[in-house]
């Protein structure tokens, strides 16, 4: 049975591409908005767990018919968290219909096993397709695959923009986070402001990426001069990462 592992670039799947990856796929489902620090995750484990099992390990890259940005201009509609199409949309169905190929497998989901109560049940629908959920199987907790990673070198090192999600345009990213794009991502944050003024209609009303923000323009002026200000000092003290949007970003 061809084996398939769930792969979003974070703690738990990329655990479970050490604990089971020889001789399996991981599946990156690429929303096409990732930050460009992902896609140099994506290169990294990718080479490091291919030599840790021997070649035996591969880890596909795909993508849905249109990019999450296109969608979101053409429908002049931004994912929010009670609106979550992103993920439904541009990492679950991908992966459904790339699997369809296969008329019997398995997919490895990254829960940890400080999470089996939300095992409720499958997150794609494939009949061919048999869910597993081996570091709840195997009593695996987020310590132990964060120790796990750190005594391989493949612990992530996210910027502090990214502590929800790989993806610039996520529903899940705090304030906080869109400041420090602004420092350190200015080139991405620019694409976020830009994307924010492209959804707008005709209708007499401001849509924002995020309610309880100004405009992205304004914002973005705001905060490059806010570098050494108390907020965002604070937001760089070493801190654990706040847990993602779910299993198919990063968490």
């Amino acid at each position: 049975m061809k084996k398939f592992i769930s792969f979003s670039g974070g703690v738990e799947s990329t655990a479970m591409c050490l604990l089971y990856g020889k001789g399996a796929t991981a599946i990156f489902a690429d929303t096409g908005a990732e930050h460009a620090k992902m896609y140099e995750r994506l290169d990294y484990v990718e080479n490091m767990l291919k030599v840790y099992h021997d070649g035996d390990f591969d880890l596909v890259r795909i993508k849905a018919s249109s990019s999450l940005t296109g969608y979101i201009k053409k429908t002049l509609f931004f994912p929010s968290p009670l609106a979550r199409f992103c993920t439904r949309m541009f990492k679950i169905e991908p992966i459904d219909k790339y699997l369809e190929q296969y008329p019997n497998c398995t997919l490895m989901i990254g829960l940890n096993a400080d999470e089996a109560d939300n095992r409720t049940g499958n997150y794609l629908k494939g009949k061919n397709i048999n869910y597993t959920y081996p570091l709840i199987e195997d009593n695996h907790d987020r310590d132990f695959c964060y120790e796990l990673l750190k005594s391989h070198g493949l612990e992530p090192n996210f910027p502090a923009y990214m502590e929800r999600g790989g993806c610039k345009y996520c529903p899940f990213k705090a304030k906080k986070e869109y400041a420090a794009m602004v420092h350190f991502a200015p080139e991405e944050i620019a694409e976020v402001m830009e994307l924010e003024e492209a959804i707008q209609d005709k209708r007499n009303k401001y849509f924002r990426i995020r309610a309880n923000m100004p405009r992205m323009r304004e914002f973005i002026e705001i905060e490059k001069n806010n570098l050494f200000g108390a907020e965002i000092t604070d937001h760089y003290k070493q801190s654990e990462q706040h847990k993602s949007c779910g299993v198919f970003c990063h968490r």
